[in-house]
């Protein structure tokens, strides 16, 4: 198990970094630009997604982290509830849309378990490595 120093070294967080890059490319590329409001919404949550693990991260104290992870988790699957607007109002490709939302899915499952992680850690210090085991199956990847 590798010592994390910071936070991009966190699998989590380099996978809501891929998101944020998904999000600003969708918004740039499509009829979706003069929707403001719901263009900022998508941009700002999933800004929040990678922002708030990194923010969780230089916290002292883990239970501090964890409810930064939680805000980030969540702010995945805000994301993910906004491309169905998206979806509904026909503005992107269904397959585009999917493949965003399973980005989502996929950042909120690789931030729950690293809270899971640090729970399990809790009482043995307050230093921080990325658990062992893959955050997820490839199986679930689609590999």
């Amino acid at each position: 198990m590798s010592k994390i120093e910071r936070y991009e070294d966190l699998k989590c967080w380099q996978q809501s970094r891929l998101l944020v890059n998904q999000i600003y490319k969708m918004v740039s590329d499509s009829s979706l630009k003069k929707e403001f409001a719901l263009t900022d919404q998508l941009k700002r949550a999933s800004i929040s997604v990678m922002t708030n693990i990194a923010e969780g991260f230089n916290r002292y104290h883990k239970k501090d982290f964890i409810r930064f992870l939680d805000y980030s988790q969540s702010s995945a699957q805000e994301v993910k509830s906004l491309l169905y607007i998206v979806e509904d109002q026909g503005m992107i490709e269904t397959e585009r849309i999917k493949e965003i939302q399973n980005n989502c899915d996929h950042c909120q499952a690789m931030v729950l378990s690293l809270i899971n992680h640090i729970n399990n850690t809790l009482k043995k210090s307050n230093q921080t490595n990325e658990p062992e085991v893959l955050y997820i199956s490839d199986e679930y990847l689609g590999h």
